[in-house]
């Protein structure tokens, strides 16, 4: 920096120049001013720190009671909830003894349809699903019959390989037996649509004693049921079925009036006696035209010595008769029987499968049936892990099937 040039003579010269500065103040009044000053600058120091405390407390004092009552809120919650939903409940009740009964009746109604529109899908789709598998069961069960009559004819398929039993729901009529609403009904049979033979009315004139339960068959001469051997055999084997269904002891044969048939395979036969156990059939799946929809659940007529030989059987097709398998290779069970309750035990071994549709509906119903043959009245099913095939509540016994194979006449 430049050294000034200005000496301390000329400096206090030059300041003696300048104008003087007096306060004409009294001193008192300089010292309250300065006093006043000093006060206000505390003042704003205090105040900062003063309001912040205050707000503080004051927040505290506004969060304190929730704070406290945080555990107990969802108590409290609930203990409202309820009284409105119990005060709501009251009012409802009382406006609805003052609203006249049609009001009422469509209160009602509107509290089952938002009942009922709380399902969920889920358990809906369950439902159509358990009710259109229920509808695909073949047989026919007690449950169905309703005060009407049972009749099951034995119609040969068109291939004559199988006689297949068809059952049909008729209404009772006064003064007419069993016998007689089968005799009416056999023209009405629709074999053809069913992809059977069509096989009835038989060509023969048909009278039943009551009393005796003998039933006399009267063909014509140009009758057709002796052309071969198949159909010979076919003639035997439904009139002795129709012996089982009918309660039938006796079948007296005659031609044009006199008796006996003439048969190129049997000869001359007069009568027919019914065997002492017609049944010990195993059930399999025969499908019309080959079209793989709703089986008819056929017998085959080779006897099993036992029901678990049979079920074996079961498990195999039967080529030579065009029978498939009625139970998959994925179903396996052990069987348990009570002759002296006519009840038979079905437990399923871990991993079969098991489910709710139309395919183990029908398996079902081929064990069911089966079991009918060696004269067991229910059927328990155990280790299914789930609750119902189609109509079948796995909790319960299972009746066995009245017959098999419903069809509906026109």
């Amino acid at each position: 920096m430049r050294k000034s040039e200005w000496s301390d003579e000329q400096l206090e010269e030059l300041l003696g120049q300048m104008p003087k500065i007096k306060d004409e103040r009294p001193p008192r009044e300089i010292y309250q001013n300065i006093a006043v000053k000093i006060k206000r600058r505390k003042q704003k120091t205090w105040i900062m720190p003063a309001a912040a405390a205050a707000a503080a407390i004051l927040l505290f004092i506004i969060l304190a009671p929730n704070l406290l009552n945080w555990q107990n809120s969802e108590e409290k919650s609930m203990e409202i909830a309820t009284d409105r939903s119990s005060t709501n409940s009251k009012l409802m009740m009382e406006e609805a003894a003052d609203l006249p009964a049609d009001n009422q009746s469509r209160k009602a109604d509107h509290s089952v349809q938002s009942h009922t529109e709380s399902k969920s899908e889920t358990n809906i789709e369950s439902e159509i699903k358990t009710i259109a598998i229920e509808d695909n069961a073949t047989a026919v069960y007690e449950e169905d019959i309703g005060g009407k009559v049972v009749l099951t004819y034995a119609v040969p398929d068109k291939n004559a390989q199988n006689l297949v039993p068809i059952s049909v729901l008729v209404s009772k009529e006064n003064n007419k037996s069993n016998f007689d609403l089968f005799k009416e009904n056999m023209g009405k049979l629709t074999e053809e649509e069913w992809g059977l033979s069509d096989y009835y009315p038989l060509n023969a004139e048909l009278s039943f004693d009551e009393e005796s339960r003998v039933l006399t068959v009267d063909v014509p001469a140009d009758h057709s049921y002796s052309m071969s051997t198949t159909t010979e055999s076919f003639f035997k084997q439904v009139l002795t079925r129709t012996m089982t269904t009918l309660d039938i002891k006796e079948i007296n044969l005659m031609t044009k009036g006199n008796p006996g048939i003439e048969f190129s395979h049997f000869g001359l036969l007069k009568n027919i006696i019914p065997e002492k156990d017609p049944g010990n059939h195993a059930y399999y799946f025969y499908y019309p035209n080959g079209t793989k929809t709703k089986p008819l659940i056929v017998p085959f007529g080779e006897k099993q010595n036992s029901i678990k030989e049979a079920f074996t059987a079961m498990k195999k097709n039967r080529e030579e008769a065009n029978l498939l398998a009625s139970i998959p290779a994925e179903i396996n069970f052990e069987t348990e029987v009570d002759p002296a309750d006519k009840k038979l035990t079905i437990r399923f071994i871990k991993g079969s499968k098991i489910t709710n549709d139309e395919t183990t509906l029908n398996t079902i119903e081929a064990i069911l049936l089966t079991a009918k043959e060696f004269e067991y009245q229910t059927v328990k099913l155990e280790n299914a892990n789930i609750g119902n095939i189609g109509r079948f509540e796995l909790d319960n016994e299972i009746k066995v099937p009245v017959a098999a194979n419903k069809r509906i006449l026109p």
